[in-house]
């Protein structure tokens, strides 16, 4: 799979892996990725549009304390997250392509006060969320992608059912058939 421009401006304003160490404002939030960027952010004006880097199910659609108006877009075991939009173009559980219209950049989210587009790639197959972060490589194939992998559900935790892991991972607990 090939992550794409999730805009028409290419221009990375924020790169991955930046050091935050001694940003004012960011208070502890990077302390969980080593004080390091976990996606890259576009510095665009408010209401621009934002089009899906790959196609897939949309798994995420909330509103996030920090990230705003989040999107989550999820193909095999690869998740991006689109966040800070002003407005959202597609629902919970639609099915995307690359270059579906997926929203309207914009400031939403404590984050940041500028309009801007925060990504991130995610493999969710690591263990944990520092390990999930992934440099997007536009336009190149993804080394990690897999199109189907193994999960495996621990019964004693009753957090981990088939229809937590369908709400996580397709955004609706009526998909826990596809697991």
């Amino acid at each position: 799979m090939v992550i794409e421009y999730p805009l028409k401006n290419k221009e990375i304003d924020v790169p991955f892996g930046r050091d935050f160490h001694k940003a004012p404002g960011t208070g502890n939030f990077y302390t969980l990725f080593d004080n390091k960027h976990c996606g890259v952010d576009f510095n665009i004006d408010e209401g621009t549009e934002v089009f899906a880097a790959h196609p897939g199910i949309v798994v995420r659609r909330e509103h996030h304390k920090g990230m705003g108006k989040v999107l989550g877009i999820r193909n095999g075991n690869i998740v991006t997250f689109y966040a800070h939009l002003n407005e959202f173009k597609i629902g919970l559980g639609d099915v995307v392509n690359t270059g579906s219209l997926i929203g309207l950049s914009g400031r939403t989210g404590n984050a940041c006060p500028e309009p801007h587009l925060h990504f991130e790639v995610r493999d969710i197959t690591e263990p944990t969320l520092k390990e999930m972060v992934l440099d997007p490589s536009f336009g190149r194939k993804l080394s990690s992608f897999k199109n189907t992998f193994t999960y495996i559900v621990d019964n004693t935790n009753t957090r981990k059912t088939f229809k937590s892991l369908a709400k996580r991972y397709f955004g609706d607990t009526n998909h826990w058939k596809r697991l």
